[in-house]
């Protein structure tokens, strides 16, 4: 069996947690990353891919899975999910299976908000989540939401632009940040779907 590990990153401890799975079936283990990694190096193979939202990325991988025969992908990157599902079909045609969730499934944990959501519908508790500066204000004129506040982006992981406000003044500048921030970041691309919409 050969898995290919998408986005790899900096997690050598899961490409070595794959390689040891593999040692009785003389499996191997690929790893893939638009930039070069330290991970990248436990692998038996890597290579360097376009980026995620490149128009090439699947051609990209389609390809490489062709001329290494590879069986299984896995991504180790949430941002990756949304294209692979997408794609899902394209890789299962040339006998490659991705191990990955719905589009559903995928959209609703990658988005906090519908997140939060899902978890209402469901009566399950989370904290109270707002999607404007003006309706925290509005909750918290009328008494029904109390500082600290937590401000993080919608979209996004692995605590990027994640701040705790204390006062009103702090909140107004750390949402301000936190909106110049995803500019700067991965988190542009899935923000672009609702820019105003994209600081919880």
């Amino acid at each position: 069996m050969k898995i290919l590990l998408t986005s790899v990153g900096r997690r050598t401890y899961l490409v070595d947690y794959f390689k040891d799975a593999l040692i009785e079936s003389q499996g191997k283990v690929f790893a893939a990353n638009s930039t070069f990694t330290y991970a990248m190096t436990h692998a038996d193979s890597y290579i360097i891919t376009p980026e995620i939202y490149s128009n090439n990325y699947i051609d990209f991988l389609l390809q490489y899975c062709k001329e290494n025969c590879i069986n299984i992908i896995i991504s180790l990157f949430d941002i990756d999910l949304p294209i692979l599902t997408k794609n899902k079909q394209k890789f299962l045609d040339i006998g490659v299976n991705i191990i990955v969730s719905s589009p559903n499934v995928i959209d609703t944990c990658n988005d906090k908000w519908k997140t939060y959501l899902f978890l209402v519908e469901k009566n399950i508790p989370t904290p109270t989540t707002f999607l404007s500066l003006q309706a925290v204000h509005q909750a918290i004129e009328n008494n029904t939401l109390e500082l600290p506040l937590i401000i993080k982006p919608r979209w996004g992981m692995g605590s990027i632009s994640i701040y705790k406000a204390e006062t009103i003044e702090e909140l107004n500048v750390f949402y301000k940040k936190v909106k110049n921030e995803i500019q700067s970041t991965y988190l542009k691309y899935e923000s672009a779907l609702d820019i105003d919409k994209s600081v919880l």
